[in-house]
């Protein structure tokens, strides 16, 4: 079973009822595709209920983070497969057709990594914060407070930090860098006058965004070599994303392009956020 049907909640399953189920069957609709993964995927696979999503005002009251970016995903995967190509940002107002689709749907055949965008997503919704304290030798310690937002910072941390610590800084990088890499590539190229973003931690990657991927494939190979990423069992889905970085992001790319560009700052406030 995908992993991230067990984070559907009740509301996601009366609301696919609602949708396909027949007034008298809702019951047992959603008994089934509760309890058969594969009936489950195949009613998601619905356009229907990916253009009922996407038109609701208030989506979030209806379902879960997990089953809006799971149809959102769905759909880009099937445009993808419409396509020839996938379009790659290289300007901050400039994108080149690049044929690669096959490449990318062969990527995203895999349920792990499908699994693994949809909570990455779903993890940038709001704003987390670190509380660590970093030994200073002689029994001193210094407390210091981190955002999970702020990649050069999360960066630094991982580098000078011991595990189990380096490991969470490692994946979050990676993962913030694919994030802005694949809903908010216009923050990443361009002047910095004439940059949409306004959040300060972003100002360091302006115009750098192919630095930002390459960094981002790093990380996620050294988080992939960790000991805790061994225990997780995270070791072979973080390698998959480190060595197909470039194809992961592109249906994030689609997704914001296409079905988020009137939502994403709304859903992701903090990419507006100057501290």
């Amino acid at each position: 079973m995908r992993k991230v049907f067990s984070k559907f909640s009740p509301r996601d399953f009366q609301f696919l009822a609602d949708l396909v189920g027949e007034d008298k069957d809702k019951t047992y609709f959603i008994d089934l595709v509760t309890r058969d993964p594969d009936s489950l995927d195949l009613v998601l696979e619905e356009e229907e209920i990916f253009k009922k999503v996407v038109q609701s005002e208030d989506v979030f009251v209806r379902i879960s983070p997990y089953l809006y970016f799971e149809l959102l995903l769905r759909q880009a995967i099937r445009d993808i497969k419409r396509d020839a190509y996938t379009l790659e940002q290289v300007g901050y107002k400039t994108r080149v057709p690049v044929f690669d689709s096959q490449k990318v749907l062969e990527v995203l055949s895999q349920d792990e990594i499908r699994d693994y965008l949809v909570e990455l997503l779903v993890s940038f919704i709001r704003v987390n914060q670190f509380t660590i304290y970093l030994n200073r030798g002689r029994g001193i310690y210094f407390k210091k407070v981190l955002s999970d937002m702020d990649f050069d910072l999360l960066v630094e941390m991982s580098e000078i930090v011991d595990e189990p610590y380096r490991f969470v800084f490692l994946k979050r990088a990676g993962d913030l860098a694919l994030f802005l890499s694949g809903i908010f590539p216009e923050q990443l190229f361009g002047e910095r006058s004439h940059s949409l973003a306004k959040n300060r931690r972003l100002v360091s990657w302006t115009n750098k965004g192919e630095d930002l991927e390459k960094k981002g494939s790093e990380l996620y190979h050294k988080a992939s070599e960790s000991e805790i990423a061994k225990e997780k069992e995270l070791s072979p889905v973080l390698t998959m994303m480190a060595d197909n970085f470039t194809f992961t992001k592109k249906p994030l790319n689609v997704m914001a392009d296409r079905y988020l560009y009137l939502r994403k700052h709304d859903i992701f406030p903090f990419i507006d956020n100057q501290n």
